[in-house]
């Protein structure tokens, strides 16, 4: 595909089909994550997939939504549900969780930190950062290649969520990424002017 078409393609999508995604896309998919420009040559980034459905509900709900969310009552009610009853509940849920709970693969991206979050005094001191939203715009660009679609989502809170994912201390947590094959609707960017964008020599 062409790259300026992938970049046409991509977009945000938070309702996805049941339908699996190929072991083969997701990897190509994380390879172009790893081909993103890094600020210290070291590409410091590791990718944590989330298969088992139990484990990511406590990720979602101790971990993401915490504030919004107990953990004991979503086991609670899912605990006795048929397939078909754990899916329309999923669905009955705020859209946030339900995008993070219904999508075909979940992905937690992590990046390595020069120092702790509240250490970081200046805009250097966020390179890592930086560059590793890098990665996560190859992926996207990459899953619009694939015919994959998904949207960012930064957790409210990542103390609980590293300790769950057993991230070292010295890593940090970007941002989740669930991701499968779009529904029909999806919501569309506002549309803006590039020649109002555009800036010569000062603002």
């Amino acid at each position: 595909m062409d790259f300026y078409e992938v970049v046409e393609r991509r977009r945000t999508e938070r309702e996805f089909q049941s339908k699996p995604v190929e072991e083969e896309k997701l990897l190509r998919v994380l390879a172009a994550g790893l081909k993103a420009p890094s600020h210290n040559h070291l590409r410091e980034w590791e990718f944590i997939l989330i298969k088992d459905f139990e484990h990511r509900k406590r990720i979602v709900d101790l971990g993401v939504m915490a504030r919004d969310y107990a953990e004991k009552e979503v086991e609670e009610a899912t605990r006795t549900m048929t397939d078909w009853e754990k899916e329309a509940y999923l669905k009955a849920l705020p859209v946030q969780k339900r995008m993070l709970m219904s999508s075909p693969e979940l992905l937690v991206v992590g990046f390595k930190m020069r120092k702790p979050l509240r250490e970081c005094n200046t805009l250097y001191d966020l390179n890592c950062f930086a560059s590793v939203w890098a990665c996560v715009e190859n992926v996207l660009l990459a899953m619009a290649a694939e015919g994959l679609h998904g949207v960012t989502f930064i957790p409210h809170e990542t103390t609980s969520l590293k300790k769950m994912l057993g991230v070292p201390d010295d890593y940090e947590v970007a941002v989740l990424i669930p991701i499968g094959y779009p529904q029909e609707y999806f919501v569309k960017q506002k549309p803006v002017s590039l020649k109002e964008k555009i800036h010569y020599n000062r603002w």
